[in-house]
């Protein structure tokens, strides 16, 4: 199977060596210093599953290098999507399917408004993986469950041959019958850890066992289920709760993405988590007054830059 990796950062980058080494024809598409090593010594996996090295492997920055693929993974951040989604249309045939697998739950209706409907199945994945250095991939934990499925929940033959193929390459797969429902039920999770960490700058250990802080953390999951239930989303009743007790069983250590990325001074995923949680109450008349404060306190850094701005300017130097 021909696979395309749009974005071989940490999930695309672990995603293309588990299917790059299981046998299957990947292409990553990246970019500056990891393609750079990339095409010189391969990619490299660090994993508690297995470590990896695929070597060579294909690697550009340059789509029409690749031509038409089976699958198309998109695994750029929300704010690149729009731009990726139009840098991969080189790549795409009559019987591409493409994989968006961005947090949020807006991915599936941005892409095909660019490549098509018929095209696009929705995706999302729970794993921790990060680019520790150029041509390197270090995966956090045993987790790696990959989530994907067609919009309608139907089981057609593109999803079924992709499943096998994930299988096969030792990753953690699902089919899902109902991929909005699972994109909300991540939703949950991601929108009360990522609001809750980038207002308190902690790690979930900290916010999970400090009283106030994880009352903040089921509000923030509670607003999105809130806002879902309007929507028609038929998320589990009791799934606050369940949500609270699988995040005890996580790394005390580990942080939300988007507070990596504000302490890194990189852009930020506010606008489609809690930015969309608090728009979509708006036009349903569902209060997400905590997702509110932490659109308000977060959409500063929206564009990376904020950060370096206020260092600078805290900088007694900086104005000499």
């Amino acid at each position: 199977m021909k696979i395309a990796i749009v974005g071989a950062g940490g999930i695309g980058g672990y995603l293309g060596a588990r299917l790059a080494a299981a046998g299957s024809e990947v292409a990553l598409i990246a970019r500056g210093a990891h393609l750079a090593a990339l095409r010189r010594g391969g990619l490299r996996l660090s994993s508690p599953k297995g470590n990896v090295l695929v070597n060579p492997i294909r690697a550009t920055d340059e789509p029409r290098e690749i031509g038409q693929v089976d699958v198309v993974l998109l695994a750029v951040k929300l704010y690149d999507l729009p731009q990726a989604a139009r840098q991969m249309l080189p790549m795409v045939g009559p019987q591409t399917m493409i994989v968006p697998i961005q947090n949020g739950v807006t991915a599936i209706e941005e892409v095909s408004a660019i490549v098509g409907r018929e095209h696009v199945v929705g995706g999302l994945v729970y794993m921790a993986c990060h680019i520790s250095e150029p041509g390197v991939i270090t995966h956090l934990s045993e987790i790696d469950t990959f989530i994907f499925g067609e919009v309608d929940g139907m089981l057609s033959r593109r999803v079924e041959n992709f499943r096998d193929v994930a299988a096969r390459a030792g990753i953690t797969v699902r089919v899902a019958d109902d991929i909005t429902r699972e994109l909300w039920n991540k939703l949950v999770l991601l929108g009360g850890h990522s609001s809750v960490a980038g207002l308190s700058r902690q790690p979930l250990g900290v916010i999970r066992s400090d009283p106030d802080l994880r009352a903040l953390y089921a509000q923030a999951m509670q607003e999105v289920v809130a806002v879902g239930r309007a929507k028609g989303i038929a998320l589990a009743r009791d799934i606050v709760d369940e949500t609270l007790v699988l995040s005890d069983q996580f790394d005390p250590n580990s942080k939300a993405s988007m507070l990596g990325d504000l302490e890194a001074g990189k852009p930020l995923e506010v606008e489609w988590i809690s930015g969309a949680v608090v728009r979509m109450g708006v036009e349903l008349g569902v209060p997400t007054p905590l997702h509110r404060i932490a659109y308000a306190c977060l959409k500063p850094f929206a564009q990376g830059q904020a950060t370096k701005v206020a260092q600078t300017n805290r900088d007694p130097q900086a104005n000499r």
